[in-house]
């Protein structure tokens, strides 16, 4: 974190900038505000401005007396490697994302219990077919990643009636979850699970870990994707989907975005795909995150929701 640093001008990109302007007038009145477009900063704004908020990092962030960059999303993969080796504190917004996140999880797997899919077809063709009833409390899920986002989705899952088991690298203790263990001890659960939730965020570490190797351990679960999207491999999955080790996969992040119209996800009929929608940004939590990341700074600590930047999360 940089020495004895309080911010004190910020600058404010995207098409909600000038609404979070005045919000932050309100909220914090001792920091001065500045809206701009992303894209490269003027000389003028370069010079003047020590904080940055935005979904992207303008490309002469170098050159500008810039200490501090805020992200309005949870996700950072985006800009960590044009952050690399600069001497800026990049922090991100959380808020309500995870909870939000969770609840979106949940539909899918309550429609799965409840064969909403199928009674939709049945319905189609005015054909009255009871199928088996819901046992929620007999299911597990088995969450990939235990930070903020996997957290959240444990804690509405377990509301809910589902046992949740996080998979981490180290197998640590997390208290949302009914049990934590290792990637390298996940193969039984796998195994066993219900469902499989990807919240993993994109680092090198990550980047196509769900594979053949771990889709082929599941028995006929629901996978569920709201981390990042090239966590997963395409082929596999397909191919995973095809052999029926997954039953049916709910995709709402991918390698690329848009997801283009000629992909096979689309029209694939064991697939849901949503245009990454589970944790959206809402502006109170972006305000309180700067808030809170300003409060940190000026009393000389770490703000909660820094980045390491070099880790990538």
């Amino acid at each position: 974190m940089p020495s004895a640093f309080t911010p004190r001008r910020m600058l404010l990109a995207g098409r909600d900038a000038a609404d979070l302007a005045a919000d932050l007038a309100d909220a914090l009145p001792e920091l001065d505000t500045r809206t701009v477009k992303h894209g490269p900063l003027s000389p003028e704004d370069a010079a003047w401005a020590d904080g940055y908020t935005g979904f992207t990092v303008p490309p002469n962030l170098a050159d500008s007396s810039i200490r501090w960059v805020h992200l309005p999303m949870a996700g950072v993969d985006r800009v960590v490697e044009e952050l690399a080796g600069q001497d800026v504190v990049l922090t991100r917004t959380v808020g309500s994302m995870p909870h939000a996140i969770g609840t979106y999880v949940l539909a899918h797997l309550l429609a799965e219990a409840w064969h909403l899919r199928e009674y939709a077809a049945l319905q189609s063709r005015a054909e009255w077919q009871p199928l088996p009833s819901a046992r929620v409390a007999a299911r597990s899920v088995v969450v990939l990643g235990t930070g903020h986002i996997g957290a959240g989705v444990a804690r509405v899952l377990r509301g809910a009636g589902y046992r949740a088991v996080g998979v981490n690298t180290h197998g640590g203790e997390a208290g949302d979850f009914d049990d934590v263990v290792a990637l390298a001890d996940a193969g039984p659960h796998l195994t066993a699970c219900d469902a499989l939730v990807n919240a993993l965020p994109l680092t090198a570490a990550t980047r196509g870990l769900v594979d053949a190797e771990l889709l082929d351990r599941l028995d006929g679960a629901v996978v569920v994707n709201v981390g990042r999207g090239a966590t997963t491999d395409p082929d596999d999955l397909r191919a995973a989907l095809d052999s029926g080790r997954v039953r049916h996969a709910v995709l709402d992040v991918f390698e690329t975005e848009p997801l283009p119209a000629t992909d096979w996800r689309w029209t694939h009929p064991a697939v849901t795909v949503t245009p990454h929608v589970s944790g959206p940004t809402e502006r109170e939590d972006v305000v309180a995150a700067i808030v809170e990341a300003y409060e940190a700074f000026t009393s000389g600590r770490r703000p909660p929701l820094a980045v390491t930047v070099d880790r990538g999360y």
